[in-house]
């Protein structure tokens, strides 16, 4: 009983998965090693819930994390929206059906996340945060890392109990148009367009998109830049330099966006795991914004 006890305060510390040093122990709050998780399920912990956010429902089915649920994170929480915008959040209603009712998640359940592309995860995870729940972690190296520490694999489906899901919205994670034009020229917010730079650009652009551009004053990182092998992330004290040779820094509030929010909050995933503290993700994006005439824009060659 003490050792499950010792694992279940790991779990809800979330630990890191390397071993940082002092200045870049900052990722300690997102991620929980792969071994743990095992750990963890071997002993039968309550109250932890092990998402499989992988795209494919039939990887899934060939072998998954023990007691792992799937959920597909595109099709489950993807809507359509006003100005034709896509993979937007659903109401808070239906977040708090999908949450509880089909997922089993309560306030005090441990959500274990992960995927072997490196951003289906990190989207669910800052939908959870967005809807007031804290205790959400990834796997580092997801199920890749799973693999090659040949951890248990399991084939079985595992029944979901409904739970009670009530969201606290915490509106400092979102950004809208309106949020972001009241911001503009604001020196201490920064727009961190987390696009391909081609897009970024102008000279390409997402097939919902009107035009190819970007928002006035924004700076370009493309998110999946910042891994390796998709599921690992890069070494941290390169990327706070990166960032901060961008004008992103800690200081700062970070307003990110992308074409439909998915890599806007896999960069949120990346910018807490740095401890960035002041960071929103504006989910309904550029394929919002170059639909509305009256915003502001900087204008590519794609049509």
């Amino acid at each position: 009983m003490k050792r499950l006890t010792h694992l279940l305060l790991v779990a809800i510390m979330v630990l890191a998965v390397v071993p940082f040093t002092a200045a870049e122990a900052l990722a300690e709050k997102v991620f929980v090693k792969a071994e743990q998780v095992a750990e963890l399920i071997e002993a039968g912990a309550p109250k932890l819930r092990v998402i499989d956010c992988r795209l494919e429902e039939k990887d899934y089915k060939k072998g998954h994390v023990p007691g792992a649920v799937y959920m597909n994170v595109r099709k489950d929480l993807r809507m359509k929206g006003a100005w034709d915008t896509i993979g937007v959040r659903r109401q808070i209603e239906a977040q708090e059906e999908l949450f509880g009712r089909q997922l089993g998640i309560d306030s005090d359940t441990m959500v274990v996340l992960y995927d072997d592309e490196g951003w289906d995860a990190t989207r669910l995870f800052w939908e959870l945060k967005y809807t007031g729940h804290e205790k959400v972690a990834i796997i580092f190296g997801g199920w890749p890392e799973w693999q090659s520490n040949k951890l248990p694999v399991s084939k079985d489906v595992p029944k979901i109990e409904p739970a009670l899901f009530v969201a606290d919205v915490q509106p400092e994670l979102l950004a809208t148009s309106s949020y972001i034009m009241s911001k503009m020229g604001d020196p201490n917010t920064v727009l961190l367009d987390v696009r391909p730079p081609e897009q970024f650009k102008g000279d390409a652009k997402h097939p919902a998109a009107k035009i190819g551009g970007r928002l006035p004053s924004a700076v370009n990182a493309f998110t999946l830049a910042n891994w390796e092998n998709k599921t690992y992330l890069k070494n941290p004290a390169e990327l706070v330099e990166m960032y901060a040779d961008l004008g992103v820094t800690p200081d700062k509030e970070i307003v990110l966006y992308c074409n439909t929010g998915y890599y806007a909050a896999n960069s949120y995933f990346i910018l807490k795991a740095l401890d960035f503290p002041n960071v929103r993700v504006y989910d309904y994006s550029w394929v919002e914004w170059n639909g509305k005439g009256h915003l502001p824009k900087i204008v590519g060659k794609a049509k």
